[in-house]
């Protein structure tokens, strides 16, 4: 398990991608693709507010997998893709329960939609 004192530091953007990782992690989606964790992202940006985050783009996604890597907070994954689709896309999994991403940001009021709903995603 990855250490929590992270995610504390981490940016609005950096925590819609972890959220985003973490549904996909409910869902049995993981591996995720960064394009996976894009598109989850821009489906949510609505519940944040746009006025708050703005527009998420797959770069923005693809810096915040990057750092949060680096960070530990997520961990790429080999998943062994032979398709010419996913060929030499890094995966993404969370390196800790999506209970503890969700409970580390609970006190963050723009995330509460959110949280709410990787929760029920979660939940099953």
């Amino acid at each position: 398990m990855s250490s929590l004192s992270g995610l504390e530091s981490t940016t609005l953007t950096h925590r819609v991608v972890l959220l985003g990782v973490a549904e996909l992690s409910g869902r049995d989606d993981v591996p995720a693709h960064a394009g996976e964790v894009v598109s989850v992202c821009i489906d949510h940006v609505d519940e944040i507010g746009g006025d708050v985050l703005g527009k998420v783009s797959e770069a923005d996604v693809a810096r915040a997998l990057n750092e949060l890597e680096d960070a530990g907070l997520v961990e790429r994954a080999d998943v062994g893709d032979t398709s010419a689709v996913g060929k030499g896309r890094p995966a993404y999994v969370l390196p800790m329960g999506t209970d503890a991403v969700c409970e580390t940001f609970e006190e963050d009021a723009r995330l509460s939609a959110l949280i709410e709903h990787v929760r029920t995603v979660c939940a099953g």
